[in-house]
């Protein structure tokens, strides 16, 4: 039984950790179906390692399996990005607090240096670009913060908010905004103002936060 058992854990577990990371590049459209049979071809398997990395994906939160319907890529309700963006913020401040110490100019010129970059390209400029560099940049302080906790829980948070955040990067003059956001939270920092950095940090944030609700409403 246990020789049987190994091959078709080993199988759910790949299908797992492919389809999380489709999900989590956006691949997948929120509230996109995830059906056994396009999902066996996909990755070449049986339904039954499918079912179990579904179960699996469901339990992250990033599925919703509705009985005798499916499974479903997860779109998050007004109430729960209200919610994780409440706990993002605080995060997200009290990560800039804890990393400022830490945090060496040359790395936040850096930084800085490469939005400068971006900001130059006017038009030419893809959201996709802003998005990634931006991640880069909230993932350093993160880690800078020297709280693997911390660093963890945002981790949860940013899948669970990814679709969303993405819908937001898009969304109309969002791009410039973003940009000049950070490029004043990094300001503040290379001054050492680190109470002017958290509050920089809690208004992007919500100004995020914000425009998703402006979209899905």
């Amino acid at each position: 039984m246990s020789r049987r058992a190994g091959p078709r854990a080993y199988l759910a577990d790949t299908v797992y950790a492919e389809l999380r990371r489709a999900i989590l590049r956006g691949q997948f459209d929120p509230g996109e179906p995830l059906t056994e049979v396009a999902l066996s071809h996909r990755y070449r398997v049986s339904r039954t390692p499918v079912r179990e990395a579904l179960a699996k994906l469901e339990r992250d939160r990033l599925v919703r399996v509705v009985p005798k319907k499916g499974a479903f890529i997860r779109t998050l309700s007004h109430d729960e990005v209200r919610e994780l963006y409440q706990i993002r913020e605080a995060l997200e401040a009290l990560a800039i607090r804890l990393a400022a110490p830490h945090l060496d100019r040359a790395e936040l010129e850096g930084f800085e240096a490469r939005f400068r970059g971006l900001r130059g390209r006017g038009g030419r400029l893809g959201h996709a670009e802003v998005q990634q560099l931006g991640e880069e940049f909230h993932r350093h302080v993160a880690k800078r913060a020297d709280n693997g906790k911390l660093l963890e829980l945002l981790e949860q948070i940013r899948e669970q908010i990814g679709a969303a955040w993405t819908m937001a990067v898009v969304a109309p003059r969002r791009v410039e905004g973003l940009l000049r956001e950070h490029l004043a939270i990094i300001g503040a920092l290379k001054r050492g103002n680190t109470g002017q950095a958290e509050r920089l940090m809690r208004a992007h944030v919500r100004r995020v936060r914000d425009t998703i609700f402006r979209l899905v409403e």
